[in-house]
């Protein structure tokens, strides 16, 4: 591999969950192979924005994910009319720009890059109004693309597949600025991991092991989830807990030898690649995660919004299957197990769908736009 000359790049993210974070955290990894001690600065928009607007816009959506979803589910529905938006964005790119302006003046990127709907559409808006004349990409962190993602002033998106991009088409984006290529996780999805290998280090003996995740915030009803699946004496049960501290001291007390529990880990890719099948709430990130080790997704409670959407597109390419009811789970787990057929086509499509080194070729994307954008 070519080293390239070190650069200086902003990423605006928004600290919502882990996944904008973490594509964020990758794009970083990948440029500090590529061209080693390149500078980035990671932004959180909101935060950054205002102190008091990040605690009112992240916890409004924190409460409302766990409280009343379905509102959420409606808030991002309405969201969804480019029109309702347009009005919004032109607003806060106005209010904010001196503040945003000033950061990359202070910054002097040559790249700017994007992991969030919202300052994609806000520092798009600023673009075109001629306030930033540096080259700007999108990586869009789900199995669709929400009309607040879009804006002509945007260089490059990156998305997952090909069949994502009709609304940036049908916005009037040109075919050459939409790169397929999947969403940019970390490298360690990229290794050849030996599952039986993993299974052995792991003490994770016997099959099938069923992984259940929250995301990283460790969000669901995974207490139950894993009682449930460990009524029957078939499953193994691996959970990571992620930041959510209360559920992995309630679940190590349990002392079940069929069930492993892991809190915030930074070697995800392992454990996933250790596990039969992958029982996960549908967030992008999460699921390219998934998709890129080539493991069978099961479904349970997604939540109104962006990860039905998701739901929607895997359960269409036959990758995922989607469990309703808690009284299903072990009969649909089981029924999974039991045909090799569905598994092992689920399992190919996974790898067909997954891109694992989505991170290079997003920056073989940028080194050639920066390229084209040399003075």
């Amino acid at each position: 591999m070519e080293r390239k000359k070190p650069i200086r790049a902003l990423i605006f993210s928004v600290s919502i969950g882990n996944g904008h974070d973490s594509v964020a955290n990758a794009v970083e990894e990948r440029l500090q192979v590529e061209a080693p001690g390149s500078e980035v600065k990671i932004v959180d928009t909101f935060r950054y924005i205002n102190s008091v607007l990040n605690k009112v816009v992240v916890g409004s959506y924190m409460e409302t994910l766990k409280l009343t979803p379905k509102v959420w589910g409606y808030l991002y529905e309405q969201a969804g009319g480019k029109d309702k938006l347009v009005d919004t964005v032109l607003i806060l790119a106005k209010i904010l720009s001196h503040k945003i302006v000033q950061l990359i003046k202070d910054v002097n990127p040559q790249i700017i890059i994007m992991t969030h709907a919202f300052p994609a559409g806000m520092l798009g808006e600023m673009k075109l109004k001629g306030k930033i004349q540096i080259p700007m990409v999108a990586a869009v962190t789900d199995f669709h693309v929400h009309s607040i993602w879009i804006n002509q002033g945007i260089d490059m998106y990156f998305i997952q597949t090909a069949d994502l991009a009709l609304p940036l088409i049908q916005e009037g984006i040109k075919d050459k600025c939409i790169k397929p290529l999947g969403i940019p996780i970390r490298m360690q999805f990229g290794q050849n991991l030996d599952h039986t290998k993993l299974k052995d280090e792991m003490r994770l003996g016997g099959e099938p092991i069923v992984l259940v995740m929250g995301g990283g915030l460790g969000l669901g009803r995974i207490e139950v989830i894993t009682r449930k699946i460990l009524s029957d004496e078939k499953f193994r049960v691996v959970v990571v807990a992620g930041k959510n501290n209360r559920l992995y001291d309630k679940l190590t007390k349990w002392n079940n030898p069929r069930l492993k529990v892991f809190g915030f880990v930074e070697d995800m890719a392992r454990i996933i690649a250790a596990c039969d099948i992958v029982l996960s709430k549908p967030g992008g990130v999460t699921t390219a995660e998934v998709l890129a080790l080539g493991k069978p997704l099961a479904i349970y409670s997604s939540l109104p919004g962006q990860e039905d959407e998701n739901s929607d597109y895997l359960l269409n390419k036959g990758v995922a299957v989607k469990i309703k009811k808690i009284d299903m789970l072990v009969p649909e787990l089981l029924r999974l197990w039991q045909n090799p057929l569905r598994l092992r086509h689920m399992k190919e499509m996974a790898k067909y769908l997954g891109s694992p080194h989505a991170s290079e070729l997003f920056w073989d994307n940028v080194w050639q736009l920066l390229e084209e954008n040399k003075d």
